[in-house]
């Protein structure tokens, strides 16, 4: 069963998007090599229903798997009480799972404030596991301010590292284009192949 995080789920199709998706996706760049992976749910979910789709997060492991000579997946994500259970289904699809716990912090002034940004988490375990047996890294997210400030710590702690980063349409910050950013090899883009409408 695909797994479906509801806990922050807030529907948001962009029906004015000039983005188009591509009818397939294109993992060639992962072909035989050792590959970590390391993906934000959030930023990948949202990225997804900005055009009416949920991302199939099933299939994108058969497919990482299936190209690369290994592959370690981790998927990054947060939740209420549904974490156990959340984190039950992805592990079944073969992810390595770090699940945020959900907080409402009382500002200064008073007001709540949800603290659900597993950047952090991330991060920390991006620098932990950037040292061990793979040749590549890809960053599953578009957000520069995460993606992009990471593929520049990862290359200049070990550069042999090819850093790679996967992201629907529309969703990469340019700062991430790999013609253009040094630490960033190759931006890889989730099709049609790998969606699913949101009410099917």
């Amino acid at each position: 069963m695909q797994p479906r995080n509801t806990t922050l789920r807030r529907l948001r199709i962009d029906t004015t998007a000039s983005f188009t998706l591509e009818d397939a996706t294109d993992l060639s760049a992962l072909k035989d090599r050792r590959v970590l992976v390391l993906l934000d749910e959030q930023n990948l979910s949202i990225g997804a229903e900005r055009f009416g789709y949920d991302l199939r997060y099933d299939l994108l492991a058969e497919r990482i798997q299936s190209v690369a000579h290994t592959s370690e997946l981790h998927l990054f994500t947060a939740a209420k009480q549904t974490r156990v259970q959340l984190a039950r289904q992805f592990q079944r699809l073969g992810y390595l799972v770090h699940v945020k716990d959900i907080r409402h912090i009382r500002l200064p002034n008073g007001r709540l404030r949800t603290d659900s940004n597993v950047d952090n988490l991330f991060s920390f375990w991006a620098g932990l596991l950037a040292p061990e047996a793979a040749d590549t890294i890809l960053l599953g997210s578009g957000d520069y301010g995460l993606a992009g400030e990471l593929a520049a710590a990862i290359r200049q702690r070990r550069e042999s590292l090819t850093v790679m980063t996967l992201s629907l349409p529309g969703s990469t910050a340019q700062d991430l284009d790999a013609r253009l950013n040094p630490s960033i090899a190759a931006n890889l883009e989730i099709g049609l192949d790998l969606l699913r409408p949101v009410f099917q």
